[in-house]
């Protein structure tokens, strides 16, 4: 299990969730969204977490705008 897998766990437990995606803005985990669907609202190179340790990237976009999308890292 990584580090942010671990991390992810670790802030899943703490706020009482179960499943969902931890996203990390970082090195840090910044929040919890129960999907990953619809505008992605975050900036680009922000990582979410799911539940199983897979992880997706926010690509395109800009700061402003926020990313155009998730892509899931390979």
């Amino acid at each position: 299990m990584s580090q942010r897998s671990k991390e992810a766990k670790s802030y899943r437990s703490e706020l009482g969730h179960q499943g969902g995606f931890v996203i990390f803005f970082g090195s840090e985990a910044v929040a919890w969204v129960k999907d990953l669907q619809g505008r992605c609202t975050w900036v680009p190179g922000c990582v979410a977490v799911d539940e199983h340790g897979a992880e997706w990237v926010a690509t395109g976009g800009d700061d402003y705008d926020g990313a155009e999308k998730w892509e899931q890292a390979k």
